[in-house]
């Protein structure tokens, strides 16, 4: 949103592209929630240590960190970059394999957890019989299509087909829905599942590709042009082609621009996987083979120092303020948080020194402003120096809640 916001407001581009960039990387920090040693994500405690040590954690036992689910269901809740999700399981095969564990391993509805009951989300997750797969709840409904990002599109469109034919057809009372239709998310489920798309990166602008589930069917948009999906061979679920407008679609992905321009939208099905997307990997934050890097903050925590304390809940009026890091550094960002009451910070400057006593300026702000008390505000270093002292000065006593130095 900031990306698009700084095509809009020329006047703000500079700030709202820090922002992106800041906020980008915040996004990252799913990467700080993995522990290796378990090969699952789960909760830190106040002191940074994981919640529970490697002989302790099930990833099939509910609550704790777990809302609703387990383990199991928040190894793959990273919708907005699968990518960097599957380099930590050591890439695309990587990703494939967890997957395949996922769906394999069954439901039992036995190990409760930190819940007191068997909740009706465990029992429903066990009816479903598609491993540790709760679908009947919203942190699963992603899952499925994560094999486009694992080079097996072929699993998301087959497990997507089982879906749409075994779970909306009711049960005993015939309902037809396999969960709560909480503000009408399962209809919304079916609906993007049965024309053969996904918005997976939620906020992103692109869909995830599945296979139809009908021959032919129109969209017609508000305001937009009609779209025709066609599904030749619709009893199949394997895409074996897609064509976009009579161009080949080679990705498991279609831009919402690509989408909106189209007129025509047909698949090729077939009984058999085919190669089909295969090759290239559907777009996500993560552009490579490497674990996403979140940003750290290099300041030690200091609980004396208000503005060391990673709390706002606490401020001091400064006008020099100087430390030192363990070992040389070289930060890329750094962040102010504007005082709860008082005039926030409008002009400062940023200095490194590799002694303590020679000083570099990094960075000068004049005309700042801070809209919200204890806004966290960031700001890039346009020349990225190794130093192990800083300073930031004000042209005079200024209020601040946290400062923070990034990388």
């Amino acid at each position: 949103m900031a990306l698009q916001l700084s095509e809009v407001f020329p006047d703000r581009r500079s700030q709202l592209l820090e922002e992106a960039e800041y906020l980008r990387r915040r996004s990252l920090n799913y990467v700080l929630l993995f522990d290796p040693a378990v090969n699952f994500f789960q909760g830190r405690l106040a002191d940074g240590t994981f919640a529970k040590s490697p002989g302790d954690f099930d990833p099939e036992e509910w609550g704790g960190d777990f809302t609703e689910t387990d383990g199991w269901n928040f190894a793959f809740h990273v919708a907005h970059d699968p990518r960097g999700l599957a380099n930590l399981y050591g890439g695309r095969r990587g990703l494939e394999a967890k997957l395949d564990g996922f769906f394999s391993t069954p439901e039992l509805a036995t190990k409760k957890g930190t819940y007191s009951i068997v909740i009706h989300e465990m029992v429903e997750a066990q009816a479903v019989r598609m491993g540790q797969f709760g679908f009947s709840n919203q942190p699963a409904h992603h899952i499925a299509w994560l094999y486009n990002y694992a080079g097996a599109p072929h699993k998301t469109q087959a497990i997507v087909r089982e879906v749409l034919d075994r779970l909306y057809v009711g049960e005993q009372i015939g309902q037809g829905y396999p969960g709560d239709e909480d503000n009408g998310e399962m209809s919304a489920w079916y609906l993007f599942a049965a024309l053969g798309l996904y918005p997976l990166r939620v906020g992103a602008p692109d869909y995830a590709i599945g296979s139809p589930l009908f021959p032919r069917v129109v969209v017609n948009p508000l305001g937009g042009r009609p779209l025709t999906v066609t599904a030749s061979g619709a009893e199949n679920p394997y895409v074996q082609d897609v064509l976009v407008d009579g161009k080949p679609l080679p990705t498991a992905s279609i831009t919402a621009a690509e989408l909106a321009a189209a007129e025509h939208l047909d698949f090729t099905l077939g009984a058999t996987p085919s190669d089909w997307a295969t090759l290239d990997s559907p777009p996500a934050l993560t552009l490579d083979d490497a674990v996403p890097t979140p940003l750290t903050d290099l300041i030690p925590r200091d609980p004396n120092n208000p503005l060391f304390d990673d709390t706002s809940t606490t401020s001091a009026e400064v006008e020099t303020v100087t430390w030192s890091l363990p070992a040389p550094a070289t930060p890329t960002m750094y962040t102010l948080t504007s005082p709860s009451t008082g005039p926030a910070p409008t002009s400062w400057h940023l200095e490194g020194s590799p002694d303590g006593t020679t000083w570099t300026v990094l960075d000068t702000r004049t005309n700042q402003s801070f809209p919200w008390p204890r806004q966290t505000r960031p700001f890039t270093i346009p020349t990225p120096t190794t130093f192990q002292h800083y300073r930031l000065t004000f042209p005079t006593p200024t209020p601040l809640t946290q400062i923070e130095l990034l990388n």
